[in-house]
């Protein structure tokens, strides 16, 4: 956990986005559209340096600089949308979890059918630094599968290939056990494109019964539950 020095100041796009309504970019966007004061004055510039105690109020809210950045371990199950809301009302992880992790962001998405480990934290720049490909943290993840990929196909995952107007960087694989109807293997990648592991298993005409994540960085899911959650140790990061 990180404590803050309350005698500092920061950029008010960076105060907006580690109170967790929404992230840095989106902060720049309302401070530029007049949606921001800062202790009762208008303010038009996302560069404007603050107080960790100044009276931030957005869209007419008042936000807080939060005392503490968290970030917690959640295993999403399946069935739930990754969304603060669903435009056709479908289940999302909020409804899973406690009230008070509605201000959350996550780290990145699993789709609706996938499960496994979620990060969720309160601070934008922190999703967003464990978002970008060049901060190259690692995702793992189990697949299992209605057939077996061939030793050409495998080692095209491994090499990179293009589909349609996609280019998928190589992506480390792993055959973990298999018989006559399935497979199952270890996938480890370092940047999430949509729906990716999906795509290349359909691409070579197979189907994905089962995509679950085990790991996220340094960032593991141990023995947690579907819908279980629990506070995870930010000093494994090396964030600021």
């Amino acid at each position: 956990m990180l404590n803050i020095n309350t005698n500092k100041k920061i950029r008010i796009a960076k105060f907006i986005a580690k109170s967790g309504l929404c992230s840095r970019r989106a902060a720049e966007i309302k401070i530029l559209n007049g949606d921001v004061s800062v202790d009762g004055n208008m303010i038009s510039s996302p560069a404007l340096n603050v107080s960790i105690k100044s009276i931030v109020i957005v869209d007419g809210q008042k936000i807080k600089y939060p005392n503490d950045t968290e970030l917690f371990l959640y295993h999403k199950p399946k069935g739930l949308i990754v969304s603060k809301k669903d435009e056709k009302n479908r289940m999302t992880i909020f409804d899973d979890l406690p009230p008070s992790f509605n201000g959350l962001f996550s780290v990145g998405r699993l789709d609706k059918e996938s499960s496994g480990l979620l990060l969720l934290t309160n601070n934008g720049d922190l999703s967003r630094y464990l978002e970008l490909p060049r901060n190259n943290f690692q995702r793992s993840y189990q697949v299992v599968i209605n057939g077996k990929l061939s030793e050409d196909q495998l080692n095209r995952i491994k090499r990179g290939l293009r589909i349609g107007d996609f280019y998928y960087k190589p992506i480390k694989i792993y055959p973990k056990k298999s018989n006559k109807r399935l497979s199952v293997y270890e996938l480890l990648l370092s940047e999430g494109k949509n729906r990716e592991i999906r795509k290349i298993i359909r691409y070579f005409k197979f189907s994905v019964l089962d995509l679950y994540r085990t790991n996220y960085g340094p960032y593991s899911i141990g023995n947690l539950k579907p819908s279980e959650f629990i506070k995870a140790d930010i000093d494994l990061l090396d964030f600021s």
